[in-house]
C-alpha cells in the first residue's frame, strides 16, 4: 500500500498500532489477531452487547440507548448510555444526553442539562493502559 492510502489505528484489544487502508471497514490486528472495527456508528435505537469497541466514533442520537461497556475514539451522547467508557479522544454529553458509568478520556465535555453518573478520569491515557486493564490471553 502507498503511504497516502493508509492510516494508523490502535487496537481496541491490545493497544498495538496497525496500518490500515483509509477505506477499510475492519481488519485483524497484527499483534493479537483479533478483529478491529474501523467504522463510525450512529445509534438511534436500543443497542446492547457485551463490548462495543470501534477504532472510529460513536454518536448516540436522542432516541438511541446503549447498554454496554464502550471503547472508542470519540463518543457523543444525545440519548442514553449505560456502561463504562474508554475513549482515546473526547466524550461529549449534550443537553439531552445521559451517561451512567465510569469515563476514562483525555477530554470530557458536558453541556448544560447533560447528566453523568460515575467516576471520571480525565487526561492523556498511559501507553500501557489497555494492556494493564485487559490482558491478552
Amino acid at each position: 500500500m502507498e503511504p497516502d492510502s493508509t492510516r494508523p489505528v490502535l487496537c481496541t484489544h491490545c493497544n498495538g498500532e496497525n496500518l490500515v487502508g483509509k477505506r477499510a471497514m475492519s481488519v485483524f490486528c497484527r499483534h493479537c489477531r483479533k478483529r478491529l472495527i474501523l467504522e463510525d456508528y450512529r445509534i438511534n435505537t436500543y443497542h446492547s452487547v457485551r463490548l462495543f469497541a470501534t477504532c472510529g466514533d460513536i454518536y448516540v442520537d436522542r432516541t438511541g440507548q446503549v447498554i454496554s461497556p464502550i471503547r472508542v475514539r470519540n463518543l457523543t451522547v444525545q440519548g442514553k448510555v449505560k456502561g463504562d467508557v474508554e475513549a482515546r479522544g473526547r466524550v461529549e454529553v449534550t443537553g439531552t444526553g445521559e451517561l451512567r458509568g465510569d469515563i476514562t478520556a483525555p477530554l470530557i465535555r458536558v453541556e448544560e442539562g447533560g447528566r453523568i453518573e460515575g467516576f471520571c478520569r480525565i487526561g492523556a491515557l498511559p501507553d500501557n493502559w489497555l494492556r494493564a486493564a485487559f490482558p491478552v490471553k
